[in-house]
Formats: C-alpha cells, structure tokens, sequence
C-alpha cells in the first residue's frame, strides 16, 4: 500500500488528493494528486499527477497520467534522460470528492 504523506485539509499547502487506485496485476494500492507546482523542476509537464509510492528510499513519488482504467507512471529515465513510462492497468479507481 502506497498512500499520501498527507491527507485533504482545509489548511493544507500541498495540492489536494485527487482518489486512489489498485493496481490490477499486483493488488497494490496508490493515492494520487496533481503535480505540486515547480515539480521536477518542470520537467514532463504532459504527465500532470503525482501517485504516491513506497520505494527503496521510503516514500516517494512518481510523476504519471491517472485516466479510469489505466495509469502511466514514469518509473525512471534511460541513458538520455528520456523518461520510461510503464502502463498499469488499474481497478478500483475511487476519486475523492
């Protein structure tokens, strides 16, 4: 399970949590928001939401495009710096209101 550092407050800084979603091959479930501003120093703007992972490192983020049934996360970058988009067919997808 992969959930936000933060959950939707009236006081809250950091853009609001948009809904969440499994992962349709491995169960696991992510929450996701928009982009804050100046993420990634603008880097792949076309991939607007931020879906929240656990990794290595701990917490982390990964910049994507949550659509209903399918998910493109950028997962890393090659040897150019291009991005590598993985598709992740998701379920369950619950926006929040």
């Amino acid at each position: 399970m992969s959930f936000a550092t933060y959950f939707n407050e009236h006081s809250m800084t950091e853009p609001r949590l948009l809904g969440s979603f499994d992962h349709a091959e491995t169960g696991a479930h992510f929450e996701y928001s928009m982009r804050p501003a100046g993420d990634r120093c603008g880097v792949c703007p076309e991939y607007p939401h931020r879906v929240f992972v656990n990794d290595l490192n701990g917490y982390g983020d990964r910049a994507a495009i949550v659509k209903k049934t399918v998910a493109y996360v950028i997962v890393n970058e090659d040897g150019e710096g291009k991005p590598i988009i993985e598709k992740w067919a998701i379920k369950r997808h619950q926006p929040y209101q």
